[in-house]
Order: structure tokens, then C-alpha cells, then sequence
């Protein structure tokens, strides 16, 4: 089916109040790899929402220089602020010229670059206790000259706690499990437990058929390391990123993620595991996506600057 057919199949539908998801999954169904992208579509069911209900393909200017002038190259930047993640496909479909045009456009005339983190998910696995003291800073405060200094609460080893294990990508938090109850993330749990539900909801979330050219980095612990987790990454063609012994300020989870978690957390307290699980959820899910990628954007600064350090290991990671 041509993309004009598939633009005409989308009015039909959209006519006939069927949602995109829908559409999309019937096009994906029928066409595989050659069906237009959820974004293009959920675009163009907006075009005909605001009146604009032409299925034809936009004519397409043949000399590069037609496709440069100011309005093309200022329609571009205006989209690509708006999504980011915009494919050089979707943006040709909506200006009306071609991909190689588009790309002189966003590299030569914008400068802009495609970052790599688009299908890179990072995680861990932390305690969390059902009550969380604050931290040593929040607990600071003024005191008077010859007063006592307050009390500080400090969290009993024997306190009650459960282990959750936490995934997220440059937009967003992708899966947060909660180990079961007396249950060891060991890595027969790890590959059968935890990462085919962070593999099944990263799909979810970006709306993927497969898990392939995935990237996953996580810590050196033994339950990530093990053979059996090397080859089911290997068979589900995951690539594996790198990362340093003892460096937790390497690591995204530990420098940026379980801080503002534990720190959203002080000072209440869950007497049953489904509060505490549905407040880590709700506070991991409404963090800005601005600051996942602004941490993703922090992580290869650290990066950089351990290359520039002398620390040649960590090149395998950029």
C-alpha cells in the first residue's frame, strides 16, 4: 500500500471515528515495517480535526535550494521543538519535501544533531524503607548560640523495607517492580522477572514491534553480570553499555534518580506495600521529561570528563 493510500485509509477511518491506536495497529498489521509511524498518523487525524482534510501528497521541490528558504527551514526547527523525536520521515511526510532535504536542513542550516539516547534504558535495584528519613541536609537548621542541637531521626538497620527495581529512558520512567516479598534479585530472578517486563513496557511506550538495537546499562553487580544475562541480551539482541566498578557517579540511577526518589519520600510513612509502591510509581512517573534528559545530558558530561581524566575504559559508553 503507497503512503497516499494509507494517508486515504487513516481519513476513511478517522471519518468513521476510529481512534489511531486503532489505525495504527491495522496499518502495522497489513504493511509490517512500511506502515506509516503513530506519530505521522496522530498528526494527520489533527490536520483533518482543524478543518484540513486533503489526502493528496504535498508537492515535493526538486532542487535543494527550492527547500531552503527561511519559512521551510523556520517550519522545520518549530516542529523539531515540538517533538524532538521527530524522524526525518514524519518531517518530510508534514513540510512536503524530501528526507535528504530535510536532513541538509536540521544539519547544515540548524546544526542540529540526533542524540543517541533515544533507545538507551538505564536501571537498578534499591531499598526503600517504609518510612524515610529525611536526608542529613534537610535535616540542618539554624540554631540559636548555646542551644542544644535537635535530635536527628536515623533509619533502624531492622526497619521495615522493600527492594524495588527501576528502569527509565531519556523520556521517562519505563518499569518500577517491587521484589516480592522474601524473593533475592539473583540473576535467574533478574532474566526471568525483571527484564522482560522493562523490555515489554519500554515496547509499550515507544510503540515498537521488537526490542532490537535496544541498549541497556546497569551496574556490575553479579545478578547483572552473569552468563545467563549475557546470553539472554545477546539472543534478544540487547546491547549491553559498560560500566566502571564502584563509580555510582557513573551512574544515572545513583546520581540522579534514587536521590530525588528518596528525597520526595522523607518524612512519610506507608504501613502497606501497595501505598509505598503506588508513591514511588506516581512520584517516578510525574518527574519532567526535561529532567530525564537533562540527566541522560549529565551522564555523558560525567562521561566526558573521565575520558578527559585519563579514563579511556569509559569510551566503550559515549
Amino acid at each position: 500500500m503507497s503512503r497516499q493510500n494509507q494517508h486515504y485509509y487513516t481519513y476513511i477511518r478517522w471519518k468513521n471515528g476510529v481512534s489511531v491506536p486503532e489505525v495504527h495497529a491495522k496499518l502495522g498489521a497489513a504493511e509490517g515495517s512500511r506502515a506509516l509511524s503513530k506519530r505521522t498518523i496522530e498528526r494527520w487525524v489533527s490536520a483533518f480535526n482543524n478543518g484540513d482534510e486533503s489526502v493528496e501528497d504535498k508537492p515535493r521541490p526538486g532542487r535543494l535550494r527550492q527547500a531552503t528558504t527561511q519559512e521551510t527551514i523556520a517550519k522545520v526547527e518549530n516542529l523539531v521543538i515540538e517533538d524532538p523525536h521527530s524522524t526525518t520521515r514524519e518531517l518530510s511526510d508534514i513540510v512536503g519535501i524530501s528526507q535528504a532535504q530535510i536532513t541538509n536542513i536540521l544539519t547544515n542550516k540548524l546544526g542540529m544533531r540526533k542524540n543517541g539516547y533515544r533507545n538507551v534504558i538505564t536501571g537498578d535495584e534499591t531499598w526503600i524503607h517504609y518510612f524515610t528519613v529525611s536526608n542529613k541536609q534537610n535535616n540542618k537548621q539554624w540554631v540559636k548560640k548555646g542551644e542544644s542541637r535537635p535530635q536527628i531521626v536515623r533509619t533502624a538497620r531492622n526497619s521495615k523495607k522493600r527492594m524495588f527495581c527501576v528502569f527509565f529512558s531519556v523520556d521517562g520512567a519505563v518499569a518500577c517492580k517491587v521484589v516480592k516479598k522474601g524473593s533475592t534479585v539473583n540473576s535467574k530472578y533478574y532474566v526471568n522477572d525483571v527484564l522482560p517486563e522493562v523490555f515489554d513496557k519500554f515496547k509499550k511506550k515507544r510503540d515498537r514491534q521488537s526490542i532490537r538495537n535496544v541498549m541497556l546499562h546497569h551496574d556490575n553487580a553479579s545478578s547483572h553480570t552473569a552468563g545467563i544475562v549475557t546470553k539472554y541480551l545477546k539472543r534478544e539482541r540487547i546491547t549491553l553499555l559498560p560500566h566502571p566498578p564502584y563509580s555510582p557517579d557513573l551512574a544515572p540511577c545513583d546520581f540522579f534518580l534514587f536521590p530525588k526518589l528518596k528525597k520526595e519520600l522523607a518524612g512519610r510513612h506507608f504501613e502497606r506495600i501497595e501505598n509505598l509502591a503506588r508513591a514511588v510509581n506516581s512520584i517516578i512517573n510525574t518527574i519532567p521529561n526535561r529532567e530525564y534528559e537533562k540527566c541522560f545530558q549529565d551522564w555523558q558530561n560525567r562521561l566526558k570528563r573521565c575520558i578527559e581524566a585519563g579514563g579511556g575504559y569509559f569510551e566503550g559508553m559515549m
